[in-house]
């Protein structure tokens, strides 16, 4: 195998899987999980990879029906502003630590982007299986001349 079906190979690959670990429990969390309200109590300002200040927000969740009620939960997500007032979320359960926002795109597009990575392994796996049965036909090709010079 060369480096140059190697390292897309790699790459794609972690890429789609990182992608998909951080997607795939917020949409499991957005479906199944218990539905309620957050509360952010303390948020802290950090720069987001585009140099912008993002929100990140700590709180509390309570469950619809007072079943329960997480006193110290973070929010999954960054906000532009800290929010004021209750907002819809969900948790997976009574001792979840992340209060995930309800709307389906934040887990829908990093699983894109995950399937999108995986087009790369796919196309350089592609590439190294047509070269490697391409040098076994030339190899082929190449000891039936030898077996036929007298």
């Amino acid at each position: 195998m060369r480096w140059h079906h190697a390292v897309p190979i790699a790459v794609g690959l972690a890429f789609g899987v990182w992608m998909f670990s951080a997607a795939v429990p917020r949409l499991v969390t957005q479906l199944t999980g218990v539905e309620g309200t957050f509360q952010a109590e303390r948020c802290t300002w950090e720069e987001s990879s585009e140099g912008e200040l993002e929100a990140i927000c700590r709180g509390s969740f309570t469950a619809p029906d007072g079943s329960f009620t997480i006193p110290r939960i973070e929010s999954e997500g960054r906000f532009d502003t800290p929010p004021t007032e209750p907002m819809a979320a969900a948790v997976s359960g009574p001792s979840a630590d992340k209060a995930v926002r309800p709307d389906l795109t934040t887990s829908l597009a990093p699983m894109g982007l995950g399937l999108t990575a995986f087009a790369f392994p796919a196309v350089a796996l592609t590439g190294l299986t047509r070269h490697l049965l391409d040098r076994r036909r030339r190899r082929a090709t190449d000891l039936a001349e030898l077996r036929k010079e007298p």
